[in-house]
């Protein structure tokens, strides 16, 4: 089996770089529906047999756009939420409260909808749903954050790929096992 990933093409969205905790709830809210910047991206939809996508609009026109045939979209893909560590009105700068929500993501601080146990089984869930012993080409489009988790998980069963730590939007990785 070979598994394509793809991260969504770039966010056109410009945010604040000083915020308080509402603002930066206003600006998850903002990125989630925000039109994308597409670049080309060389795929031959003949070498795949089924392309997956998160349910955000983001990953849903990207997958469009490489591909262009039937989609299937799941929220099991879905890039993990943040949320500020605490309520606060006192303005710091956005990369802070992007890192203190993925640390309290991590510590499973309760200001977190999603911990990282819950991101790894809702990786493993959609891992179950594809059979990784049939000869099947999957094409997964999804998100950053969660593309991380995603990517662990497939190499524990045993898949290997040369994958950066930061993955680049809108470029094609290959997983084989």
């Amino acid at each position: 089996m070979k598994i394509g990933i793809v991260r969504h093409f770039k966010v056109d969205y410009k945010h604040k770089k000083i915020m308080d905790s509402n603002d930066f709830e206003k600006y998850i809210t903002s990125y989630d529906n925000a039109e994308v910047i597409e670049n080309k991206i060389n795929i031959n939809c003949d070498d795949w047999d089924k392309c997956y996508c998160s349910d955000l609009a983001r990953t849903i026109k990207t997958a469009e756009s490489i591909y262009g045939e039937s989609l299937e979209n799941t929220e099991l893909l879905r890039e993990v939420t943040m949320y500020p560590l605490i309520k606060s009105q006192l303005k710091i700068p956005s990369f802070i409260w992007s890192i203190s929500s993925r640390i309290a993501w991590k510590i499973n601080h309760k200001s977190q909808l999603e911990a990282i146990n819950d991101t790894s089984e809702r990786a493993k869930s959609f891992l179950n749903k594809l059979d990784v012993n049939k000869s099947e080409n999957i094409l997964i489009v999804s998100h950053g954050f969660f593309l991380i988790t995603l990517i662990k998980e497939l190499k524990e069963l045993g898949f290997k790929g040369k994958i950066p730590k930061k993955i680049k939007n809108g470029y094609l990785y290959i997983l084989q096992n």
